[in-house]
């Protein structure tokens, strides 16, 4: 009887676990540059993290709730997250997690939501979230999350879908992180011209 309860626990653990999914975004940097940059960002105080169109709580009270599923939520990186500016050494690094966008928001256009929020696409089913890791202009990672339609902030499934996004922005390798700015993170092309994606508080040199 005791096996068929844990037995039947489980399932039932498997199955809310099915109900988020997750998938990173393209943005030109690959895994170890986005987590170079993070470790870069974090390594002296949290990160900067804000919530943009919550339809179940107000911006700053969801925040504050990403932030805490955020925090240590990569493997092997120690990085915290905070929703106060004032807190960070390098503010001009942030998460953005952006709630029900519509599906031709691109990361880039996340990492421009604070200032201007895209129009929401609210279902009745679900609830989809895009998280978005910036700094000034610059897309460095970005993940779309779906999952079942939140009740509030302290709803678990958010916790599950904040920690699925991150994982996909920033998902294991081997060796240890050390906060050092990252030289190179991509090469990219712009009319034939190479592009080398810097440090963003440098800008992008190369051209």
């Amino acid at each position: 009887m005791a096996a068929k309860l844990v037995i039947a626990g489980l399932a039932a653990v498997l199955a809310l676990s099915a109900c988020v999914t997750a998938n990173s975004t393209s943005t030109g940097v690959d895994a170890n540059g986005r987590r170079a940059f993070l470790t870069y960002a974090g390594a002296d105080a949290p990160v900067y993290l804000t919530a943009v169109n919550p339809a179940f709580g107000s911006p700053q009270e969801v925040a504050r709730e990403v932030a805490l599923s955020a925090d240590q939520s990569v493997v092997g990186s120690p990085v915290t997250f905070t929703t106060e500016r004032s807190e960070t050494a390098l503010p001009h690094y942030r998460i953005v997690a952006l709630f029900d966008p519509e599906v031709s928001v691109s990361t880039d256009q996340v990492c421009r939501s604070d200032q201007t929020p895209p129009v929401a696409a609210r279902y009745q089913d679900r609830t989809n979230l895009f998280l978005a890791f910036c700094a000034r202009g610059e897309e460095i990672a970005g993940a779309r999350v779906s999952g079942a339609k939140l009740s509030g902030p302290d709803d678990p499934e958010l916790d599950r879908m904040v920690k699925a996004g991150m994982s996909e922005m920033f998902p294991p390798h081997g060796g240890g992180d050390r906060g050092n700015p990252p030289v190179f993170g991509s090469l990219g092309f712009d009319g034939g011209v190479p592009r080398f994606r810097l440090n963003p508080l440098a800008g992008v040199a190369g051209e």
